[in-house]
């Protein structure tokens, strides 16, 4: 297993700019996880975008010239976009040591996307990427790298065996986290599965599968430090801990591949139990996304069970789901009674069940067609030939007793299942049921979409800076917003997240999302100072909701009703879908743990690449009315904010 995230929804209002008094009446959310929020990786990236890189010399690396026409397929060739994208690294970084990562492919939007770590004495340097997007006419379209470029050490440190045993380090993890995982030296044993470098633990108890540890460098404060990357599944986090590999007490960086979240069958668009009805829904799968839900090339499934998920309740909060309870029809007829006021929820589970799988399967199905398919590393069990790592549909617990008033989303490397866990609320009287607050089903689903989108398929340490991490949060409000779009809408309305699974008004963020300043006054220097990536993502969820915003009024909203987009030419038709659009194809153009300006860039090139930049002006003014424009700069400690667009806008 390689990186994994666990992302988290919920955030207090009060917590959104890190001072203001707690509102009365908080939630009280239940947390068994651990706190890895000073173990952040640093940020590290640069991103070049297509307007920068089309002014890079070279006859097969340059340029950013497309010839427009259908964005279904690509005329590259696997060879010709790999070979481009290694020649720009090696002219770019002619003295580093890197490998190819098996995970490159060709979006739907035409542009090949190739990623590559850093190598030193045939050990990676973990926090290193190299992200290239070649466009269709086989030029360079942007990059991204971390690369390090200081000394690199004198000697192999394999061949000196100049590190500890990985036992210790494994012992200094848990010891530094506090990880739920019992191991003891002469009692753990080690069995080597990648040459000298890799180890499996044998002889732990309270992990999902057994640990492993990795010999690995980790770029930090300017130099390289060798370190063991151990990893430990323990549901509620699954962490990669970075510890030095002499010093075992000392942690370097963590990651934690689990996502937590906030918030249906009552139709796609209906947010939750005061948003809509009920409704009995016929064949509800696109063609296009999924055969059938209930079909995994292995099987025909009578339960919520199929090829892109898994759903059952959980009440004892466990990690086993294959022997979970699940309705189950001859027929696929899965009818249960709900209403607002049954209580206990377990009396309900087979509805709550049915909900989550259909949510799930249908998100899966719009991102599909938008672009998040088998060769960008979707959820799916058999990916029918089409690319990609198979095995991993998303397992959807719902009624997960393992805590309350809260939601998360775990997400490996592509090959690995995603792992969602809904949880009951208890801030009103009856409970209400996470599972029927779409809003929260899709928060959740998103982080696993940003994470395998963000530096590529195999590689799910993308987001796990402060700012990267809380643009995750940022992303999963958004898309988590644009789906429950009513015809009737315009600008004027504020949307929030989490008010009814809640019980509070307003909903769990700060401020609603909100094109009016004076009732959201957030901009992007307001990330200074602020420690929470839900605080962060608030700010960047806000940003978004004016880009939306923006292309909603140049090309419509489009027929909400309708889940199926219409493209012309591989263009959405509608501002709404577009929107998506052009997050999905920045988030895989953007390099691995992105900030801001670097995430607004991508967006900007990916319309570029799939309009000629048709909507530059939307998106810049945009950004700008947010102080993201034009000159707007990163600095952890005091972010540079502009108002400026760019000459012709």
């Amino acid at each position: 297993m390689h990186g994994l995230l666990l992302a988290g929804l919920l955030a207090l209002p009060s917590n959104v700019l890190g001072h203001p008094a707690e509102p009365p009446n908080s939630v009280n959310v239940t947390h068994r996880h651990i706190d890895t929020s000073a173990y952040f990786l640093p940020q590290l990236s640069l991103y070049n975008k297509s307007e920068d890189v089309a002014e890079y010399g070279g006859d097969n690396i340059t340029g950013s010239s497309y010839s427009g026409g259908d964005h279904s397929a690509s005329n590259l060739s696997s060879e010709d976009y790999v070979t481009v994208a290694t020649s720009l690294l090696k002219a770019t970084l002619p003295y580093a040591s890197f490998r190819l990562i098996d995970d490159h492919y060709i979006g739907d939007s035409g542009i090949g996307h190739v990623h590559f770590r850093q190598t030193v004495y045939g050990i990676d340097i973990d926090n290193t990427d190299f992200n290239v997007n070649v466009g269709r006419d086989g030029k360079v379209f942007s990059y991204g790298s971390s690369f390090y470029e200081g000394e690199i050490p004198k000697a192999n440190p394999v061949a000196k065996r100049d590190f500890s045993d990985p036992v210790n380090a494994l012992i200094g993890a848990i010891n530094t986290l506090n990880i739920p995982v019992t191991a003891a030296v002469g009692e753990v044993k080690t069995t080597p599965i990648e040459g000298n470098s890799t180890y499996m633990f044998k002889g732990t108890t309270g992990a999902l599968t057994d640990p492993t540890a990795q010999l690995v460098y980790l770029q930090k404060d300017g130099g390289l430090h060798l370190t063991w990357r151990v990893e430990t599944d323990v549901g509620d986090n699954w962490l990669l801990t970075y510890v030095d590999a002499k010093k075992n007490d000392q942690v370097h960086g963590v990651v934690d591949y689990v996502a937590s979240a906030e918030y249906q069958v009552y139709p796609w668009g209906v947010n939750d139990p005061t948003d809509g009805e009920r409704a009995h829904l016929y064949f509800p799968w696109f063609k296009t996304g999924s055969r059938n839900w209930h079909i995994d090339g292995r099987g025909w499934h009578t339960t919520t069970r199929g090829n892109n998920a898994i759903a059952q309740d959980n009440p004892s909060g466990g990690w086993e789901y294959e022997d979970n309870h699940r309705p189950t029809n001859p027929l696929l007829i899965f009818r249960y009674p709900y209403t607002q006021s049954m209580t206990p929820p377990a009396s309900y589970r087979d509805a709550s069940i049915t909900q989550l799988f259909y949510t799930g399967n249908v998100y899966h199905d719009l991102l599909y067609i938008l672009g998040f398919n088998e060769k960008a590393g979707n959820f799916q069990v058999n990916n029918w030939g089409k690319g990609g790592k198979g095995n991993d549909f998303t397992i959807l617990n719902t009624q997960d007793g393992s805590g309350v008033n809260n939601a998360n989303f775990a997400t490996p490397p592509d090959g690995q299942p995603g792992r969602m866990r809904m949880y009951v609320w208890d801030t009103s009287t009856p409970y209400r049921d996470g599972s029927f607050e779409a809003g929260i089903v899709i928060h959740e689903y998103t982080h696993g979409v940003s994470n395998r989108l963000t530096g590529g398929p195999a590689n799910s340490r993308c987001l796990s800076s402060l700012e990267s991490g809380g643009m995750g949060e940022g992303w999963s409000d958004f898309f988590a917003t644009v789906v429950h779009l009513k015809e009737r809408d315009t600008r004027n309305k504020n949307y929030t997240i989490g008010e009814w699974a809640s019980g509070r008004q307003g909903g769990i963020r700060k401020y609603p999302y909100s094109t009016d300043l004076h009732t959201n006054p957030l901009m992007y220097v307001d990330a200074d100072g602020l420690e929470s990536v839900h605080a962060i993502g608030t700010i960047w969820c806000t940003i978004l909701n004016e880009v939306l915003w923006n292309l909603i009024e140049r090309h419509g909203m489009g027929n909400v009703n309708k889940i199926k987009p219409t493209f012309k030419d591989g263009v959405p038709t509608d501002g709404r879908n577009l929107a998506m659009k052009l997050v999905l194809d920045g988030m895989a153009l953007q390099p691995c743990l992105p900030n801001f300006v670097q995430a607004r860039d991508a967006i900007i090139d990916a319309d570029m690449n799939l309009t000629k930049g048709a909507n530059r002006c939307e998106l810049w003014k945009a950004f700008a009315k947010r102080g993201l424009g034009v000159g707007a700069a990163y600095n952890p400690e005091k972010r540079v904010g502009s108002s400026r667009v760019p000459g012709g806008c």
